[in-house]
């Protein structure tokens, strides 16, 4: 199996243990704060996710036009951090669905634009990697612990 095959199996993986939390949320604690020590709620980090995944699919659609430059990305958890808290802000008057709506949608374009590229470089790895499969690991446990906390 190929680099590019173990990292749509990881990511695929990712995504249904992602989904299957996901569903198990009673929607009346969609938007309830406390998931992370940020304080956000799972339409948050839905939102995040959703986010990266549509950032991704933008910087491996460049990187397929050769448009990709490394110098504009955020450099660093102090950037990233200040992404995130926009974008946080931005979708505070979004609905839980259209946020998961949002998710569907930015990981769909993230995919398409990862089969996309001719070649696998190590930017394309690393966004996809990082934007995806690590990314869903990183949030599913805080996500897992609130439902555990929470039953229906």
């Amino acid at each position: 199996m190929g680099r590019r095959e173990e990292l749509l199996r990881a990511e695929a993986e990712g995504w249904e243990e992602l989904i299957a939390v996901l569903d198990a949320t009673a929607p009346e604690l969609l938007e309830r704060p406390g998931v992370n020590a940020e304080g956000w709620a799972v339409r948050d980090v839905m939102w995040h996710l959703a986010f990266w995944c549509s950032d991704a699919a933008r910087a491996l659609g460049e990187m397929g036009h050769g448009s990709f430059a490394r110098d504009r990305e955020p450099d660093g958890p102090a950037q990233v951090d200040v992404v995130n808290d926009r974008e946080l802000e931005r979708s505070r008057g979004m609905e839980p669905d259209q946020v998961r709506s949002e998710l569907h949608r930015g990981r769909s374009a993230m995919l398409q634009r990862f089969g996309a590229l001719e070649v696998l470089t190590a930017d394309a790895d690393e966004w996809f990697e990082e934007s995806g499969p690590l990314h869903y690991a990183e949030h599913l446990p805080e996500l897992e612990a609130w439902i555990r906390a929470h039953p229906r």
